[in-house]
C-alpha cells in the first residue's frame, strides 16, 4: 500500500528503510519455491525406486513360480513317457520273438504262455493283465491279476484295446513297433501296449499274406504306483483325478489312442516365489518403513539447504556415488561372469573324466560279451546286445573326448602333436571307422582320387576327428543308397585339398569358424 500523503516529502532514509523491510521477504519466498522445486525430482526418484523394487520383487517371485511349474510339468511328462516306454519295450520284446510265434499262434502251448506272458508277467514283469488276440480279435489267452484262462469270455477286449490291436497290425513286418496308450477298463486306469506276434526274421513270401496275432500287456495305474512315481520324480501329492481343474494342483491329461483324456495326473507344485514373499514380508515391511523414514529425513535435509551451491554440491556427490556404485557393480558382474565361465569349463572337464572311468568298464565288459571271451552265450541276442552296448559306448566315449577337447580349446590348453601324416592312410582309417554306419544306412563311401603327394604336417588325432565328422555329416544328409566320395589332390602353392563330396541337401554358406582350432598351442 502506498503511504498516506503528508505535507513534507519522505526523506531518502525513510525510503531505504522501507525497501529494506520489503526485499528480504521477496528473497525468502523465491528461495522456498526453489527448494520445493529441487525436492520434487528427488521425491519422484525415490518413489519410483521403491515402486520399481516392489515390482521387481513381485515379478521375480511370479517368474520363479512359473519356472517351478514348468519344471514340475516337465518331470511329470518324463515320468509318464518313461512308464509308457517300459511297458512298450516289454510288449515289443515278447511279441517280436520266434518262441512266442511257435507257442502262441502256430501251436498253442498253455504251459509256455503261463511261464512267459501269464503268471510270469504278473509276478516278474509287474503286469496287471495280459491278452493274446487271434487274427479275428478273439481272445486266445488272457491273464487278469495273476489268474490265467483260455476262455474267450474270461477277458473280452474293450473297443479301446481293439483299436490298439489294429494300429499294431499296421506296423512294419520287418521291424514292428509296439503301440501304447492309456485305457480305462471297469473304472481302472491302465497303461496298455499292443504288439504283433511275429517272427524275428519273417520269410519274404509270408509278409502281408495273413493277419497277425496280437500280444497286449496292461499295467495298472493305482494309488500305490502313482505314489511311487511321485516319490521317484519329486512330484508332491501325485494323484489321479477325473477333471482337469483343481485348486492348488497342476494337471497333465493322460490320453487314449484317440487323443481323448482318460484321466488327469495331478500334483501340487511347491511355489518358491510365494513362500519367499510370505517368509520375508515382515522383514520387507520393516525395511520399507526404514526407507520411508530415511526418505523423510532426506527430504527435510534437502528442504533445509540454504543455498543453491550446497544443493548442487549434494547432487554432485550423489552422482559421484552412483557412478562409483555402478563401477563396482560392473567389476563384480565381470568377476562373476569370469568365475562362471571357469566353473563351467572345470565342470565339463571333471564330468568328462568321471564319465570315462565307468564307461571304459562298460566298453570292456561289452567287448568280452560280444567276443564270447569266456565261452559261448546261451542266446545270440546276448551277443547282439553286447555289440550294441560296445558300439554305443565307443560313440559316447568319442563324444566325451570331444567335450574335453572343446574345453581345452576354450581354456587355451589344447596342444597339437605335429608330425608327418599321410592323408591316404588317414582316409582309409576313417573309412574303416565309418564302415559299420555306412552299411547300416546303405551308403557307399570310398576314396576316388589319391593323386600326387599327400603327406602333411599335422596332428593325426585331430585330422581324424575332422575327417570323421565330415563323413558323418555327409551321411546324415545323404539318402539311403547314396554315395560319398573322398578326394585327395594337389591344390597349388604347396597345398593339398581334402574333399568330402556327397549329394545331400547341403548347408547354408556361412563364415568359417576357426576359433577352436586357433586356440590350440603348438
Amino acid at each position: 500500500m502506498r503511504p498516506p500523503a503528508t505535507d513534507k516529502p519522505a526523506s531518502s532514509s525513510v525510503v531505504a528503510a522501507r525497501a529494506a523491510r520489503v526485499l528480504p521477504s521477496r528473497g525468502r519466498a523465491s528461495k522456498g519455491e526453489t527448494k520445493q522445486k529441487s525436492i520434487r525430482p528427488l521425491a519422484a526418484v525415490l518413489a519410483i525406486f521403491c515402486l520399481a523394487m516392489l515390482g521387481l520383487l513381485f515379478a521375480g517371485s511370479l517368474e520363479l513360480d512359473h519356472f517351478a511349474r514348468n519344471q514340475a510339468r516337465s518331470l511329470a511328462e518324463t515320468a509318464v513317457a518313461k512308464s509308457v516306454a517300459d511297458v512298450a519295450f516289454i510288449t515289443r520284446d515278447y511279441g517280436f520273438w520266434d518262441a512266442a510265434v511257435a507257442s502262441l499262434t502256430e501251436s498253442f502251448d498253455a504251459e509256455w504262455a503261463n511261464d512267459n506272458v501269464g503268471e510270469y508277467a504278473s509276478d516278474a514283469l509287474d503286469m496287471s493283465r495280459t491278452l493274446v488276440l487271434g487274427p479275428d480279435n478273439q481272445t486266445v489267452y488272457a491273464m487278469k491279476d495273476g489268474t490265467v484262462s483260455s476262455d474267450p469270455s474270461f477277458f473280452s477286449p474293450p473297443p479301446s484295446l481293439l483299436r490298439l490291436a489294429d494300429l499294431a497290425r499296421s506296423t512294419s513286418w520287418e521291424d514292428p513297433q509296439a503301440v501304447s496308450s492309456f485305457v480305462s477298463i471297469d473304472g481302472e486306469i491302465f497303461i496298455a501296449s499292443a504288439s504283433v506276434i511275429t517272427p524275428e526274421k519273417p520269410k519274404p513270401q509270408t509278409i502281408g499274406s495273413f493277419t497277425r496275432c496280437i500280444l497286449i500287456f496292461l499295467r495298472a495305474l493305482d494309488e500305490e504306483s502313482v505314489a511311487e512315481l511321485g516319490s521317484s520324480y519329486l512330484l508332491p501329492d501325485l494323484r489321479l483325478q477325473n477333471n482337469e481343474a483343481s485348486d492348488g494342483f497342476d494337471t497333465l491329461p493322460l490320453l487314449d489312442d484317440t487323443d481323448q483324456a482318460v484321466v488327469h495326473l495331478a500334483w501340487r507344485t511347491p511355489l518358491p516365489g510365494q513362500t519367499f514373499l510370505k517368509q520375508t514380508a515382515p522383514w520387507m515391511a520393516a525395511i520399507f518403513l526404514i526407507l520411508a523414514g530415511l526418505i523423510v529425513m532426506a527430504l527435510k535435509r534437502a528442504y533445509a539447504q540454504a543455498t543453491v551451491v550446497e544443493r548442487l554440491n549434494d547432487e554432485l556427490l550423489q552422482r559421484s556415488g552412483d557412478l562409483e556404485h555402478s563401477r563396482g557393480n560392473l567389476v563384480k558382474a565381470l568377476k562373476v561372469a569370469v568365475e562362471a565361465n571357469k566353473a563351467k569349463a572345470d565342470f565339463l572337464a571333471v564330468m568328462s573324466h568321471e564319465l570315462r572311468t565307468p564307461l571304459n568298464a562298460v566298453i570292456g565288459f561289452s567287448d568280452l560279451i560280444r567276443n564270447q571271451a569266456f565261452g559261448p552265450l546261451g542266446h545270440r541276442k546276448y551277443v547282439e546286445y553286447g555289440h550294441d552296448i560296445f558300439t554305443s559306448g565307443q560313440h559316447l566315449l568319442s563324444l566325451i573326448s570331444e567335450i574335453l577337447d572343446i574345453t581345452r580349446a576354450n581354456a587355451g590348453t589344447l596342444t597339437l602333436d605335429l608330425h608327418p601324416v599321410e592323408l591316404a592312410k588317414l582316409a582309409d582309417k576313417c573309412l574303416t571307422l565309418m564302415t559299420p554306419q555306412a552299411v547300416r544306412q546303405r551308403i557307399s563311401v570310398d576314396v576316388v582320387d589319391r593323386r600326387g603327394p599327400n603327406i602333411v604336417m599335422g596332428d593325426e588325432v585331430r585330422l581324424t576327428q575332422i575327417l570323421t565328422n565330415l563323413i558323418n555329416n555327409a551321411m546324415k544328409s545323404s539318402p539311403e543308397g547314396g554315395r560319398i566320395r573322398i578326394k585327395i589332390s594337389p591344390a597349388g602353392q604347396g597345398e593339398i585339398a581334402l574333399r568330402v563330396i556327397d549329394r545331400g541337401c547341403g548347408i547354408l554358406t556361412c563364415p568359417p569358424e576357426t576359433g577352436p582350432f586357433e586356440a590350440g598351442k603348438f
